[in-house]
């Protein structure tokens, strides 16, 4: 009983978080993107976006780099056997 109490009270309490959040029209989308703010926020998203592709692009080097290491050391390993 008291389970689906807290779980009624739960359901009710996100539907009216979600019901109370505010509208913007798109209007006042535009005209807030073109204050100074606006534009920050803008250029800031664009350099997150940019240091995330970076990002990725490192961590593939990295990547193919320890996989290279990884495959000289077996080669190594290889020709120390076979030597002895």
């Amino acid at each position: 009983m008291r389970t689906i109490y807290s779980a009624a009270l739960l359901a009710v309490a996100l539907l009216s978080l979600a019901a109370c959040r505010p509208t913007e029209s798109e209007a006042q989308r535009r005209q807030e993107a073109n204050t100074p703010a606006g534009k920050l926020g803008q250029a800031a998203h664009k350099a997150a976006v940019e240091v995330d592709k970076a990002g990725r692009a490192v961590g593939r080097q990295l990547d193919k780099a320890a996989h290279d290491a990884r495959e000289g050391w077996k080669e190594d390993a290889r020709r120390d056997t076979g030597k002895k």
